[in-house]
């Protein structure tokens, strides 16, 4: 029998490959079963290669995936399994750890780079009887977020991350119930786009099927000039400008550094085109502010003699500040050149 052209170039292509392909046992993770990866190449970052696993008795594969974009770390020449470098780290091919906390190991293989940022993906395999059987639900955790999921064996819950640009960042947990997985909380966090840049954090919980939702605001990346404690509720007066700002701000925030309220808030106006905040006022150790429903006063007479008054609706309130809570002075701001702060010394 004659052999064609097509059929040597293929018998070459395929022993090309065959010489070429390197193959790794991934070993030491389980009594029962064993990995393999096979690649055409170790000296790409992403590498074109199949992940398999084997029962060790009977050497039948179990499962597996292809990818054109493998990666993996040597460890003294080893292909390593279970580890997790979450969420930027070296996480590897094979995975094996109880995922829906039944108290049987299951298995994610690595399918590529699918998750966010070009990161690495996979698919996920639950124990189930015998064997093992593919899990979608499972899976779509490991490739809609940054990475592997985390697993949370104290608290029973798996943990996710994803992001766009430096600046928004999204976190989820979630349970399984009744081998289904349920959400149990998502946060996002991002930054303002204007002065000052608060960070918002939403939160978003589930508690016996009810959604409970709550926004909070933080101080981010700001120079605090001057801040002391209230005596009378712990809560924190800040004084504080953005990196390289345009504005001064007053922020009142809780124990827990959340913003109950601040001031001012800085607008686009359109004929000006330029941004507008309220305006300040600096005189004789005192600095002033008001707005639609107050006028504020903060104080420093010298002697430990600080705090805030409020004038609303006629009536008169003073919140004494904590002495040995003071953080900087006022006579910091004598020197500010603040489109919204006005000096009388």
């Amino acid at each position: 029998m004659k052999t064609t052209p097509l059929i040597l170039l293929l018998l070459a292509c395929s022993n090309a490959f065959a010489q070429h392909s390197i193959s790794f046992k991934i070993d030491g993770f389980s009594n029962k079963y064993y990995g393999l990866v096979q690649v055409r190449d170790t000296a790409d970052v992403f590498k074109a290669g199949t992940v398999k696993v084997f029962d060790k008795a009977t050497k039948k594969e179990l499962m597996h995936t292809t990818s054109d974009e493998l990666t993996f770390d040597l460890h003294d020449g080893q292909v390593k399994a279970n580890i997790m470098e979450a969420p930027y780290g070296e996480q590897s091919l094979i995975i094996y750890e109880d995922f829906n906390f039944d108290g049987v190991k299951d298995f994610a293989l690595m399918d590529g780079q699918n998750s966010c940022y070009h990161g690495p993906s996979f698919q996920i395999w639950l124990a189930q009887g015998a064997g093992f059987k593919h899990s979608d639900a499972f899976t779509r955790l490991a490739q809609e977020y940054c990475g592997m999921f985390v697993v949370n064996q104290k608290d029973k819950v798996l943990e996710t991350m994803t992001k766009s640009g430096c600046c928004w960042h999204q976190f989820s947990r979630f349970k399984v119930e009744n081998g289904q997985l349920k959400t149990l909380s998502v946060e996002e966090s991002s930054l303002s786009n204007t002065e000052p840049f608060f960070e918002e954090v939403s939160q978003q919980t589930w508690v016996n099927g009810k959604e409970e939702q709550t926004l909070k605001q933080y101080i981010s990346g700001a120079d605090t000039l001057f801040s002391f404690t209230l005596a009378k509720n712990g809560k924190q007066v800040v004084l504080f400008q953005a990196a390289q700002g345009e504005f001064l701000f007053y922020a009142l925030c809780q124990k827990d550094g959340s913003i109950e309220f601040s001031y001012p808030e800085v607008i686009y106006d359109e004929k000006t085109q330029e941004n507008v905040g309220g305006a300040m006022t600096l005189s004789n150790g005192k600095l002033t502010f008001k707005n639609d429903d107050a006028a504020y006063e903060i104080y420093d007479e010298g002697n430990g003699k600080i705090g805030v008054r409020v004038v609303s609706d006629g009536k008169n309130y003073v919140f004494e500040g904590v002495a040995g809570s003071v953080k900087g002075d006022l006579d910091h701001l004598k020197g500010l050149d603040k489109k919204n702060l006005n000096k009388t010394l």
